[in-house]
């Protein structure tokens, strides 16, 4: 049997965006990061993992060349976040320490080019079955390695002692990657007997590996996500009108932000917090306190504030801590103390138009299961970011997800609308939505067919 060039291409190519998805979602830990805390906690800053993924995104850069031009329309659809890179990198200009932010700010620039690639390269469908596979490996290995070797997988120790974490070399990670891929698993529609096992795979896994991290932040996740997928799914019934949809579940937003704002104290101590949350608040208050002081409204340069003189003035206010962390645990905060409040704004801003977009999308593709995928991942990056920072943060799945969320349904807007031109121009009226039906369901993006003639992937 010979085997053409092109599908040694297209094979070459799968297996490369596997690897970027393991290494960007951190089942890579273990051969990236040398045994050691300290190695693990620099984080984006480690330089096995730095190196990687530039190598993952400069490959990228070459693969999506010969799409920029539709790179460049889903960018004009997103000012927002070409804003938000742009601003990165500029802040080199008034950081005090050029180096590291310049190439961290690099790094950034080329992980949204990496999502660009993906999102001109694939369709939603095609992206989540990949993302499927990568999240399979990454919670069956864990779940082998906890079994087989618990000294690598799992805890040990006077706080946590126990907990897994596999190969995501901490068990907040290990939750919070667990938190979206049960969903993407449950609600993948697989279109063959092998995807309809790997499926079938990672539920199991991820199931096995949400329950032993003994992580309540991932379990409050699993919950928000479910809250998501149920707000879209009642958004997309047609036994109320759109308007009063939109109503209720704005109504019902409000009512549980406001439930969980007046039993703070007891929630937190149902999932092992106090109201400090574990000390951020007065970290937070001190980082605030430092910031305020300097340069509000451009911040102090992308991922500088913890790497400049500042984290010596934070210590003043936090004389019982033993040592300083990498970031604020709160990736707003991080943001304003980074870029100020133009980045703050810019973030809010893209952050608001995303999750619109997706409920809209929602709304006009009712059959596509792609979009309540991508609610649970905007909800998870949203809630996740209060209490760590993943806003903006080069090679980080929660980012990466949320981006890419964002540009497929630009891609949707661009293309609704071009069906809604020609439609027009032949004297038809709105654009129907149709999903291109399969043997498991429908895929989302398949259908819209102005005139006869279908014009989206």
């Amino acid at each position: 049997m010979v085997i053409s060039r092109a599908k040694v291409y297209e094979i070459a190519e799968y297996v490369f965006v596997i690897l970027a998805l393991l290494l960007i979602s951190d089942a890579l830990t273990p051969l990236l990061y040398p045994p050691g805390r300290d190695a693990l906690e620099a984080g984006e800053s480690n330089p096995g993992r730095l190196y990687c993924a530039m190598a993952v995104y400069a490959v990228s850069l070459v693969l999506l060349f010969s799409r920029l031009r539709t790179a460049g329309h889903l960018l004009a659809r997103r000012p927002e976040l070409a804003a938000l890179v742009v601003l990165s990198v500029l802040s080199v200009l008034w950081s005090g320490d050029i180096g590291p932010v310049f190439r961290r700010a690099v790094a950034h620039t080329l992980t949204i080019v990496f999502c660009l690639y993906l999102a001109t390269r694939y369709t939603a469908h095609e992206f989540l079955s990949r993302l499927l596979v990568a999240f399979c490996i990454g919670t069956c290995a864990s779940v082998i390695v906890c079994i087989v070797a618990p000294n690598i997988g799992v805890t040990n120790g006077s706080i946590n002692n126990g907990a897994w974490f596999g190969v995501y070399g901490h068990k907040a990670v290990a939750g919070r990657v667990c938190a979206i891929a049960a969903f993407v698993a449950l609600l993948h529609k697989p279109t063959n007997s092998t995807m309809r096992w790997v499926k079938l795979a990672a539920v199991v896994s991820t199931a096995i590996l949400c329950i032993m991290t003994q992580s309540r932040a991932s379990w409050l996740l699993v919950i928000w996500g479910a809250a998501s997928a149920l707000a879209v799914r009642f958004l997309r019934t047609e036994r109320l009108s759109v308007s009063l949809r939109i109503m209720i579940v704005l109504t019902l937003v409000v009512l549980f932000g406001a439930v969980g704002a007046l039993t703070f104290n007891e929630l937190m101590l149902a999932f092992g917090r106090d109201a400090t949350l574990s000390g951020r608040t007065s970290l937070w208050s001190a980082a605030i306190h430092v910031a305020g002081d300097e340069n509000p409204w451009f911040g102090s340069g992308y991922r500088a504030f913890w790497l400049g003189p500042d984290v010596d003035k934070i210590r003043v206010y936090l004389t019982g801590w033993a040592r300083m962390p990498a970031h604020a645990h709160n990736g707003y905060l991080d943001t304003w103390l980074e870029l100020g409040w133009v980045g703050l704004c810019l973030l809010v801003i893209f952050m608001l138009r995303t999750v619109a977009a997706l409920a809209v999308t929602a709304l006009r593709d009712v059959r596509g299961y792609v979009w309540p995928v991508f609610m649970v991942c905007a909800f998870v990056f949203i809630v996740n970011n209060m209490s760590a920072t993943v806003a903006l943060r080069h090679t980080d799945a929660a980012w990466v997800l949320f981006v890419l969320a964002s540009l497929y349904t630009a891609d949707f807007e661009r293309r609704y609308g071009h069906a809604k031109r020609l439609r027009a121009a032949a004297g038809f009226g709105q654009p129907s939505i149709r999903t291109r039906s399969t043997q498991s369901g429908s895929i989302a993006g398949e259908g819209l067919r102005p005139a006869g003639r279908n014009i989206v992937r």
